[in-house]
């Protein structure tokens, strides 16, 4: 007998429609049971329908074994591209909660609850729950036609909990934000973990958005917000009461304290609203996009009706430039989304997050190595820039031109050439807001390695020169036991070594002292200060005693003529040793900087009254016989008076790039952070191991020396995170990239314009032993600003760092 034989077509039909049935009812349950009631559960891949069927909630398919607990739109033919437009989060971090095929979704008596059994259930297995467990009367859960999940109570259905009130990274029509509302993006299309945009409306009235720091708790950074509606109270008081609404007409609006309403975007066509399916979604490049689909077709694809901002590439926040991460620059796609790229000789962090940046495929430059130029060429990328501020800038420059020029300069990342201005500007990172487009008129020319680095000589010779010098030291310490005192420095024209700006100085010896070292500073001539006043000062300097501060061990007054005596150091200066090759070792610079800024610190807060140093730099840090740094030179300011002082100061070589700007002005005051400033500059020397007044080389045009200074150089560098860079070949701090990154930020908020600003030296010792956090780096002194005391000849080319050069 065949199969079936004899069955009518009725029965059939009733039978296959029962076959179809069994074979769905894993995944929905009875059409009649469109509600969850107390003590109902889910297990994947279950899922519930609103009335209308246009959404489905439950459990969502997202990986190999793995779920969403979710709302989605219900109304594709292939249900792994239906849009999620809710999904439980960890409110820890905002991420997804994922679920296994042992998951349990139960509405309880007052709570929403997600469990897995594979945990062992109970409070253990608790995965997720409803954001306000306890609630007596929650009983019934419902999906309505909105997409809006509701727990409602029982009796008088009010509503105890809802999805609309726990936005994710999509809204929908007549859903709305209110004050502490946040709305995320994803990391990934398909990957639901907490992206780095989000849109926070605040208490103060403002509503923001923000790239988002995953690293340091996922909290909005003011400095990293791209757009706002500027909204605010005044006083930044939290009672803004601002709502952003997203309309059933298709627009985002937003309405303010005083009932105004404003649009975001415009209001969807109506014969289009009509019979489309809107949402809102704050996409993985941090764009809001309206989106529409038409109801009619589920193969119909989701296009964009309008979204905010309209920047694109170009926006950018106070603490980081632009989309993409370093080294990789912004494109718009096919689709309208924003990407990151990587040129040539890059490849990206993380392929999956693209916009974390690119990193290079070779060793960078090397400055060590004279022929290492010839190992580079250079990779052009047209319509592609980066808007970090170059070091140096070129006029009239042709591109082959400007091309070498960045091969010749070890510093040189890449050069921006443009052809219409003929322009040529050198950049020591790519960083900032890098973007590609038809808009852009700019050709990078980044340079990349060619052939592999060469190996360095062996050190044998530095050795035996560092052997050589030790044996001349030794034979030249024997010849200086002698009872007269020998003057070492003649000019104050020169470079003072030990001594400073503030008097010549000498070595001598005195039996009745251990050790009988001493040396001799005969201070500079001056009226100022009288007999009596002489006496109290150096009384004074005499009784304080720091590890970091060179102590004074007696004086001499005889006519006009006045010294000091202090204990010898015979470890040299922090100068004569900084600037040599081999560099110090970091530890030692890091403990070092931690000692002066202690001795500095004494200096201003441990004495009776403070006192200014005013000539603070590597000429007056001193080491002892354990290369421990000491200062030298305190007190003196105050013997001399403010005229001699600012005379003295601002005349000698080799102090003035460590001089704090309000010197130079007419109604300056000087007080304790005329220190912290100079402070900031012999740190960043001891950083890179540069002086402050050396240049970051290159060559400009007729082979002129244009170079820009450590200051511009570094601030680039420190700004755009780049700080790997400033300890060049150095593996000792490469290994210690975070103390480099934050010595550098406090040596920069020392160095800050206005003093005001700067801290005091017991808030910079903190900051340096990790103690207290280091603040966000200041605004930078403008392009016009010209009293940073760092001088440019008159044929030198434009720089444009953050820290301004310019003449004095």
């Amino acid at each position: 007998m065949k199969p079936f034989a004899g069955m009518s077509l009725s029965s059939f039909a009733r039978l296959l429609l029962l076959l179809i049935v069994l074979h769905h009812q894993p995944r929905l349950l009875e059409a009649d049971n469109l509600n969850l009631t107390a003590g109902s559960t889910l297990r994947p891949p279950q899922y519930i329908t609103s009335s209308s069927d246009d959404f489905a909630f439950g459990f969502r398919a997202i990986d190999a074994g793995l779920f969403l607990l979710a709302v989605w739109f219900n109304n594709d033919d292939d249900e792994h591209k239906a849009v999620v437009v809710w999904y439980a989060t960890d409110p820890s971090s905002a991420s997804a909660v994922t679920a296994t095929a042992q998951s349990v979704f139960s509405v309880t008596l007052g709570q929403l609850l997600l469990a897995d059994t594979t945990t062992g259930g109970g409070v253990g297995g608790n995965v997720w729950t409803s954001s306000n467990p306890g609630q007596p009367n929650g009983f019934l859960l419902v999906l309505l036609d909105s997409g809006n999940l509701q727990f409602l109570a029982a009796g008088d259905n009010s509503v105890v909990w809802e999805s609309f009130r726990h936005p994710t990274d999509t809204l929908l029509p007549g859903q709305s934000m209110g004050a502490g509302a946040i709305l995320r993006s994803k990391r990934l299309d398909a990957d639901f973990s907490a992206g780095c945009f989000g849109l926070f409306v605040q208490a103060d009235g403002n509503i923001v958005l923000y790239l988002i720091n995953l690293a340091a708790g996922g909290n909005a950074d003011s400095s990293k917000a791209y757009w706002a509606t500027r909204t605010q109270q005044p006083g930044n008081t939290p009672d803004g009461n601002t709502t952003l609404f997203f309309a059933s007409t298709g627009s985002i609006q937003y309405q303010i304290k005083n009932g105004s309403l404003y649009d975001l975007t415009p209001p969807v066509a109506i014969s289009t609203a009509g019979g489309s399916y809107r949402r809102a979604t704050l996409d993985l490049d941090g764009i809001v996009r309206v989106y529409i689909r038409p109801r009619s077709s589920a193969n119909a694809s989701w296009t964009v009706a309008d979204l905010f901002p309209a920047v694109g590439c170009g926006m950018s926040t106070r603490a980081l430039d632009g989309f993409c991460g370093p080294n990789s620059y912004c494109v718009s796609g096919d689709d309208g989304r924003l990407d990151c790229a990587c040129p040539t000789g890059y490849s990206s962090v993380d392929t999956k997050l693209r916009y974390m940046g690119c990193r290079p495929l070779f060793a960078p430059q090397s400055c060590d190595v004279v022929s290492s130029t010839a190992e580079f060429g250079i990779t052009k990328l047209p319509n592609t820039t980066w808007t970090a501020s170059p070091y140096v800038m070129y006029e009239r420059t042709a591109e082959e031109r400007c091309a070498d020029m960045c091969l010749s300069d070890c510093f040189c990342v890449a050069a921006l050439f443009e052809p219409d201005a003929t322009r040529c500007t050198k950049m020591a990172s790519l960083m900032g807001s890098g973007q590609q487009g038809r808009n852009v008129m700019t050709k990078a020319l980044i340079k990349v390695r060619t052939s592999s680095p060469r190996r360095r000589a062996p050190p044998l010779p530095y050795i035996l020169l560092a052997c050589s010098a030790l044996l001349l030291s030794a034979a030249a310490t024997i010849l200086l036991v002698h009872w007269r005192i020998r003057r070492i420095n003649i000019t104050n024209h020169d470079t003072v070594r030990e001594g400073g700006g503030f008097g010549e100085v000498y070595h001598g010896v005195a039996k009745s002292l251990q050790p009988p070292d001493i040396a001799v500073k005969k201070l500079v001539t001056s009226n100022v200060y009288s007999e009596r006043e002489f006496l109290n000062e150096v009384q004074s300097i005499g009784r304080i005693h720091h590890r970091n501060l060179v102590r004074m061990v007696g004086y001499c007054k005889e006519r006009e003529q006045r010294m000091l005596v202090f204990e010898f150091m015979p470890g040299g200066s922090l100068r004569s040793i900084l600037f040599q090759t081999p560099r110090p070792p970091w530890s030692w610079r890091t403990e070092a900087a931690l000692g002066i800024a202690k001795g500095i610190e004494y200096l201003h807060e441990g004495c009776t009254s403070p006192i200014i140093h005013c000539d603070i730099k590597p000429d007056n840090i001193l080491l002892d016989d354990k290369n421990n740094p000491k200062i030298t030179d305190f007190g003196i300011a105050k013997l001399l008076g403010d005229q001699q002082i600012h005379t003295t100061v601002t005349n000698v070589r080799g102090t003035r790039g460590y001089i704090t700007p309000e010197w130079f002005h007419s109604e300056r005051c000087i007080d304790t952070k005329v220190d912290v400033y100079s402070f900031g500059v012999v740190l960043l020397d001891m950083i890179c191991c540069r002086r402050c007044q050396d240049p970051v080389s290159g060559h400009g045009e007729d082979g002129e020396d244009d170079s820009a200074t450590l200051f511009g150089w570094a601030g680039q560098l420190v700004k755009h995170g780049r700080v790997e860079v400033l300890p060049h070949s150095d593996d000792d701090a490469m290994e210690d990239l975070e103390r480099v990154e934050r010595f550098a930020r406090v040596a920069f908020m020392c160095i800050e314009r206005n003093p005001s600003l700067r801290p005091t030296m017991h808030q910079v010792v903190q900051m340096l032993e990790g103690s207290v956090e280091v603040h966000a780096l200041p605004q930078f002194p403008s392009s016009t600003d010209t009293s940073l005391p760092i001088s440019m000849e008159s044929h030198a080319p434009r720089f444009f760092p953050n820290l301004q050069l310019n003449s004095i």
